[in-house]
């Protein structure tokens, strides 16, 4: 199989983007929780009352400060955290993709110039073309008023609309050809199923038989593989 991209390089990158979000605010907080403490310490040892005001004044405007960056850091981690777990989950896909005898496939390939990459794009073994949203989950899936569910937990970003969105782009690119839109939840353990706007939900171990459902588009491997380089060298930096 002809491949191009790295699975999980947009997220990955990501992920360092807020960690290095998430220590730049806990340097703030560091140095905001040393100001708080040496305007406490102003406060208890000035004997001016001018002085010892505006050491409270800082004291206290130092410490609503640190608290501000100690939650900044918190939800940079957080997301940071996230973004490793949803590269994972790419990288797995990926894994799932070369078992499908497919014929070319692309990771993270930009279709636009604003908007996120489409995770994969695969040019199927019977000459199909899918856009493959990938999202992180574990055990049956299913639609609720909208939502993608996982348990209790509904799915962020409305995963359906992107993969969607993704297929069109993508169809854009190939002449209006038909796109099979498809997210795929690694960890899904209910039968593949198709929302109202016919996006195929399904598992790692079910994406052979959902990327066979795709409409032939391409003649041959060779017609495939040249569209592919072309889409990848076309891509915006």
């Amino acid at each position: 199989m002809y491949e191009v991209g790295r699975a999980g390089s947009y997220v990955s990158g990501q992920r360092w983007r807020r960690l290095g979000t998430g220590a730049l605010y806990t340097a703030g907080a560091v140095a905001g929780g040393a100001a708080c403490l040496g305007g406490v310490a102003g406060a208890v040892l000035t004997s001016t009352p001018p002085l010892r005001v505006g050491a409270v004044v800082l004291a206290l405007g130092s410490a609503g400060l640190t608290a501000w960056l100690v939650r900044q850091a918190r939800a940079a981690f957080t997301r940071a955290r996230q973004a490793a777990i949803g590269a994972t989950s790419e990288r797995e896909v990926r894994r799932a993709v070369r078992r499908t005898a497919s014929i070319a496939a692309a990771y993270g390939l930009m279709l636009g110039d604003r908007g996120g990459d489409c995770d994969v794009v695969v040019f199927t073994r019977t000459g199909g073309a899918a856009a493959i949203e990938v999202k992180t989950g574990h055990g049956a899936v299913w639609v609720e008023r909208g939502a993608l569910m996982v348990g209790r937990r509904a799915l962020r970003k409305n995963p359906a609309g992107q993969a969607a969105h993704q297929a069109r782009r993508l169809s854009g690119r190939l002449n209006r050809r038909a796109v099979l839109a498809v997210v795929c939840i690694p960890g899904m353990t209910n039968r593949p199923f198709t929302t109202d706007n016919g996006v195929w939900v399904c598992g790692a171990g079910d994406l052979t038989q959902v990327l066979d459902r795709a409409p032939k588009v391409f003649t041959s491997i060779a017609d495939a593989e040249d569209t592919m380089r072309r889409l990848w060298a076309a891509a915006p930096a």
